[in-house]
This record gives structure tokens, C-alpha cells and sequence, in this order.
């Protein structure tokens, strides 16, 4: 296997803490996964990056997109049909940049890192977040150290949920997995007109340090945004018969449902009474290996469910990307069937659920992490949390 195919695409700094490293020895577990996958694409005779699936997913969420945006401005005078067009356009929206965009982040369309970043950069024009800034946060920060605190982006602290047990509680949080999905509605508001900006600003962000933007970045960082505020506000009030509020109100509708909808594919494949919260030692140790950190980490959801990989776009396969990221998703099933036998051979936790014990586990863990939990050293085996595959003896 080619060493780009088990590891991050973007070289990072330290921490924030000491430097961080994994020293746990995992037997050959790694070096067995690389190996198999490999003997996989050979047997098959496919390749990593897109094949005509994804191209055919591609087309039809684009298709979707495209299509119901045009309805939309067309369709009457009829509010409630217009508003469902709308929701219908962002979420095919949402979908083609969680089942391309993603991919395309990882250079795992067509393997050209020019061409994939122009795809990821294009389709998230249409949800309001920067390619860029995401690819950059996803791919330098959180592959580096998923649920790692301090060096994992996604799992920093915020003022309003607590997601890591090696995060301080506070008192308001406790009811955090009563008021979660409101604050989850805002998600992707806040993403394109907050979190965005602030991101461009820092030149610190978890474990990066001295980041610098070329002014190409920021030019096209504008000019997305002009644009994602033309296609989703401007046009729409210019074009359709209905009163400005009505547009703006038909909008922040569509948003919520599209926030939402990320949240729930996302979101419990690492923020999950199931997932694992390693704290390094005070050295900067990590007593895992790096693959077996992946696995502990990640929550499958019907790993090999067709329905399931054509809206979540392999995200519902977590373990498997984590440890193979360069692999276009369309091989998600397969690889996890790998992923799946070879920690239990090698004695590696691995988790695995449907799609309800996952949303399940994810406001358990919120709930619980409200009430001011402190960092659970292991994982318990519960029927409700599905399939898990503790170490061996």
C-alpha cells in the first residue's frame, strides 16, 4: 500500500499541549490493513479514486441541485411549494458536497490535487462554507488527532456544548442535550457568516501554527461568499413574488433543515458514548497506535448499507476513512468488511451500530457530559450501542 494511503495529505505543528505522539505498538495491525486493502484493489482491478458510481452520484445530486433551484425560481406564487423547493435545492446541495466535496478533499476523485480542489472548492459554493478553510481544518487538524482535545478542530471548546469529557463543565450544559438540536439549526449560518471569517483570521487553530493564506485563497475565499449570497438570497428576492422577510424566512428554513440533516450523519461518528476520548499523558503520549486511535475514535453506522453510503457519502463507514482517506468512499463497504475483520483478529476495539443508536448514543453522551462526567478511561459494552469489539484479553 502506498504510504499516502494511511496518512494525512498536510503537515502540521504541535499541539497547543507537548508534542503529540503515538507510542502504543498495535502487533501489525496497520502494516495487515494496508496490505489487505491493497490485495483488495488489485483483486478487483479498481482504482482509488472515482469510478462511474460516484460519477453517476455526482450527476444526480448535481442534476437534483440544479434542477429544483430552477423550480424554485419558477414555480408560482404558492409560498409553502416554493419553500419546499428551496429545501429540496439545499439539500441535494448539502449531499453533493458530503459525497463529492468530501472526496474531492481528499484528492480521491481523480487523484489530480488541481482538479479535486477546483470540485471541493466549487460545490461548497453552494452551502455557504469555504472549501478551503474546511479542507485545510479537516485534513491538518482533525485526521491528525480525531477526539484528541487541544488538536482536534472539530472537537474545540464552544460556549454552548460540551463534546469531549476532557473538556471542563459548565453549569448551563446541563441541559445541553435538551436545547442541542436549536443550537445544531444555526450550524450552518454560523459556519458561512461567522466561523468562516474567524478562521481566515487566526494564524493559530488547534494543532497548527504560523498558518498564512496566499492572496489567491482569500480572493476566491470573497468571492464564494458573493457568490453563495447571490445564488441563496439575492436572486431568490429579485426573482420570486413574495416580500423580502418571506425569502430571508424561507431561507433560514432551508438552512436549518440542511443543518440538521449534517449534524445527524455526522455527528455521533465521534461525538458517541461509543467513541473513545484518549487523554495524552503528560509527556504528550498517546498509549495507542495511530490506526488503532482511528478505529477507537469512529463510530460505524451501517457501514454497508447501499441506502445509507449513497446519503452519507461513507461517512457512515468513519473507521474506514479514517484509515484510508485517500480512498474514494465507493470502496467504504468493502474496506470495512476488512477494517471489521482484521481488528478482530489483531484484538482492536471497533464500533459498529444502525443509524437511530448512533443519534441515541450521540444525546447520551451529551447528556451525560452535561451532568459534569469526567473522562472515561474504557468503554462498556451496551446492547443499545450495537456491535463492539473490544480488545483481547
Amino acid at each position: 500500500m502506498q504510504q499516502s494511503s494511511l496518512s494525512v495529505s498536510h503537515q502540521v505543528s504541535e499541539c497547543s499541549l507537548p508534542h503529540i505522539r503515538f507510542t502504543g505498538k498495535d502487533g501489525g495491525f496497520r502494516r495487515a490493513l494496508a496490505a489487505r486493502v491493497e490485495a483488495y484493489l488489485a483483486a478487483t482491478g479498481k482504482g482509488r479514486g472515482a469510478d462511474a458510481a460516484l460519477a453517476l452520484k455526482a450527476f444526480f445530486y448535481g442534476a437534483a441541485m440544479i434542477g429544483l433551484y430552477a423550480m424554485m425560481l419558477t414555480g408560482g406564487s404558492v409560498w409553502w411549494k416554493t419553500g419546499l423547493l428551496a429545501i429540496g435545492y439545499g439539500v441535494s446541495a448539502l449531499l453533493l458536497a458530503i459525497n463529492i466535496g468530501h472526496d474531492a478533499a481528499h484528492t480521491a476523485v481523480t487523484g489530480n490535487r488541481r482538479i479535486d480542489g477546483a470540485i471541493h472548492r466549487l460545490v461548497f459554493v453552494p452551502i455557504g462554507i469555504d472549501g478551503y478553510l474546511w479542507q485545510m481544518r479537516h485534513l491538518g487538524s482533525h485526521h491528525v488527532f480525531p477526539n484528541v482535545n487541544g488538536c482536534d478542530i472539530d472537537i474545540d471548546e464552544n460556549p454552548f456544548l460540551r463534546l469531549s469529557p476532557n473538556h471542563a463543565p459548565k453549569t448551563w450544559q446541563r441541559a445541553q442535550h435538551l436545547f442541542a438540536v436549536p443550537v445544531y439549526m444555526l450550524t450552518l449560518l454560523h459556519s458561512a457568516f461567522w466561523g468562516d471569517f474567524a478562521y481566515l483570521r487566526k494564524r493559530s487553530l488547534a494543532n497548527m501554527r504560523g498558518i498564512a493564506h496566499r492572496r489567491r485563497d482569500v480572493v476566491l475565499f470573497f468571492a464564494a461568499k458573493l457568490a453563495y449570497v447571490a445564488i441563496n438570497i439575492a436572486v431568490p428576492m429579485l426573482v420570486l413574488p413574495f416580500a423580502w422577510w418571506q425569502v430571508l424566512l424561507g431561507y433560514f428554513a432551508m438552512t436549518a433543515v440542511m443543518s440538521l440533516l449534517f449534524i445527524f450523519l455526522l455527528v455521533g461518528t465521534h461525538f458517541s458514548d461509543g467513541a473513545a476520548f484518549p487523554k495524552p499523558g503528560a509527556d504528550g503520549t498517546i498509549a495507542m497506535s495511530w490506526a488503532e486511535h482511528a478505529v477507537a475514535t469512529s463510530v460505524d453506522w451501517r457501514p454497508e448499507s447501499r441506502i445509507a453510503t449513497l446519503i452519507a457519502g461513507g461517512a457512515n463507514a468513519h473507521a474506514a476513512h479514517h484509515l484510508f482517506p485517500r480512498l474514494s468512499h465507493t470502496h467504504s463497504a468493502a474496506v470495512t468488511r476488512i477494517v471489521r475483520e482484521t481488528a478482530r483478529e489483531f484484538g482492536v476495539a471497533y464500533h459498529e451500530t444502525s443509524f437511530l443508536r448512533m443519534v441515541r448514543g450521540h444525546f447520551r453522551h451529551l447528556k451525560v457530559l452535561g451532568q459534569g462526567d469526567l473522562h472515561r478511561e474504557g468503554q462498556r459494552d451496551d446492547p443499545d450501542r450495537g456491535v463492539h469489539l473490544a480488545p483481547a484479553a
